[in-house]
């Protein structure tokens, strides 16, 4: 049995012991030889990035948040995570309106969403810095991003998104509509192999990578002379990449907006796809949060909603469904404010300047744009919805129903009635021809009530037909209840002859 107690002899053993220690080793150098066996150890690759769409999330309810957090998450998981290759893969939303995992709403982040996604893989060397396995990070954090921009860029991400927001309790009452999002990916972020670096920064011009590294290979020229090195990324991008300092900086953009004014409308801060607009020059460009701020602050000349549609290069965008003055359309009413190619009659065509003066409803644009004209009838023009009131028609002396024949002359009053329409439209007839010319059915026209013939001085009834009727009242005449009353008022003409056929 080997002593379980350390040797006091000043000089190691000259023969090998033949039984194992019990005692772990205590040495503190390596061992001459390697190990046989590869060192199983896993590396963890963090992939952040930011999301947000054109929809305010952040006044949501505590648990509309959350589902809606739900939603998303799964559908970043879709996307991130697709390759049964990695071998562990998760996705998690990490800060909803500027809370961090709590998701309380109060926004101080100009994103709404912030996330991660970690993906693991075993590394080959026990330093994960192998070629392979600086490889492998490389590969997994490229495959996210663009796997989470390609989605955004291709409307994909929305369309999975809006089926997981439908497919998630809790949402249920708030209607997602036209949706577009942006974002940024940034990272990686690695556990084990998170780098140092040297410090030194020299330009790659051996294989036109267009950046300055910092791997300790620069060429033995600039090696032997310190003054090719630089001590930051930033000042050897300054020195040998001056014409392109972000390309070597390796600047992907804040992901923000700002105004191209020459096209008037917003744009990202960032390279390339989806609605980048290139880098920003953040010395004379400001950036904002999301289009809509941009395009209130910058392009105040342009109609806000259809500005942020423009921006986000909207297909979906059919004006804003308000009312406005139709002159530009060529009509004398309101229009509305949506496509004409839409075959919709009441539109005149999406809005594009904010001058244009919108209105909730054709009523009210009409009061407003027409007050001359008659509301009702503007408004039924507006809406190309039919009338059913009267107009008088003083070339033809008859009233028309403007459901069947529409006046041309939107100046002309409408009446609720025919005879309304005869009595103060066309006031010179008398009420049977103008109902008669009208097109109105005379029978059991007429009050019956009795009223003075003062050219032949007797009593008639009020109605069309024979004795006792005397034709219609005109407005002018004055009806009695009974013959009595009538004859009693032409008390020179005797009752026989007042009454007389």
């Amino acid at each position: 049995m080997p002593s379980i107690q350390p040797s006091e002899s000043a000089r190691p053993s000259s023969i090998p012991s033949l039984q194992p220690s019990i005692a772990p080793s205590l040495s503190m150098l390596p061992s001459s030889m390697p190990s046989m066996k590869p060192s199983i150890v896993i590396e963890t690759v963090t992939t952040t990035g930011s999301l947000s769409i054109n929809q305010d999330i952040c006044s949501f309810s505590a648990s509309q948040l959350a589902a809606f957090v739900e939603a998303t998450t799964t559908t970043f998981h879709s996307f991130a995570c697709p390759d049964p290759t990695v071998e562990d893969c998760s996705a998690e939303v990490t800060s909803a309106c500027g809370s961090g995992r709590e998701l309380r709403q109060l926004q101080v982040s100009p994103w709404q969403l912030e996330y991660e996604v970690i993906s693991t893989f075993t590394c080959e060397v026990a330093s994960c810095t192998s070629a392979a396995d600086i490889a492998a990070v490389s590969s997994i954090a490229n495959a996210v991003s663009s796997a989470i921009r390609d989605a955004i860029d291709s409307g994909a991400f929305l369309d999975v998104l809006s089926t997981n927001i439908i497919l998630t309790s809790g949402l249920e009452a708030i209607v997602f509509t036209c949706l577009s999002a942006w974002g940024i990916t940034e990272g990686p972020v690695t556990d084990v192999s998170a780098s140092v670096g040297t410090g030194r920064f020299y330009p790659d011009w051996d294989y036109g990578s267009g950046t300055c590294l910092e791997d300790g290979n620069e060429p033995t020229h600039m090696a032997n002379d310190a003054s090719w090195v630089l001590g930051s990324l930033e000042e050897c991008c300054d020195r040998y990449y001056w014409w392109d300092t972000n390309g070597c900086m390796k600047v992907s953009g804040s992901g923000l907006w700002y105004a191209d004014v020459l096209n008037e409308v917003c744009v990202t801060d960032c390279n390339s796809g989806g609605v980048c607009g290139g880098l920003a020059d953040v010395s004379s460009q400001k950036l904002y949060a999301d289009p809509r701020s941009c395009c209130e602050s910058e392009l105040a000349w342009r109609f806000v909603e259809f500005c942020e549609a423009e921006s986000f290069k909207s297909e979906c965008y059919g004006g804003s469904g308000l009312y406005y003055r139709g002159d530009s359309a060529g009509v004398n009413v309101c229009v509305k404010d949506c496509d004409a190619a839409s075959g919709d009659k009441t539109c005149g065509g999406i809005v594009e300047e904010s001058w244009v003066l919108l209105h909730d409803t054709a009523e009210n644009c009409c009061s407003r744009e027409y007050s001359w004209m008659d509301n009702e009838l503007c408004a039924a023009r507006s809406t190309h919805s039919a009338l059913n009131k009267f107009w008088a028609d003083k070339t033809n002396a008859k009233c028309e129903d403007d459901s069947v024949v529409p006046t041309e002359d939107l100046s002309t009053a409408l009446y609720d009635s025919i005879e309304d329409c005869c009595l103060h439209g066309l006031s010179w007839l008398s009420k049977g021809a103008c109902f008669s010319a009208s097109g109105m059915d005379m029978t059991g026209i007429g009050s019956n009530k009795y009223y003075i013939d003062y050219v032949n001085e007797h009593c008639v009834q009020d109605c069309d037909g024979p004795s006792p009727c005397g034709g219609l009242t005109q407005h002018w005449d004055i009806l009695y209840d009974t013959a009595d009353q009538c004859c009693d008022r032409i008390w020179w003409v005797s009752k026989s002859d007042c009454l007389k056929d």
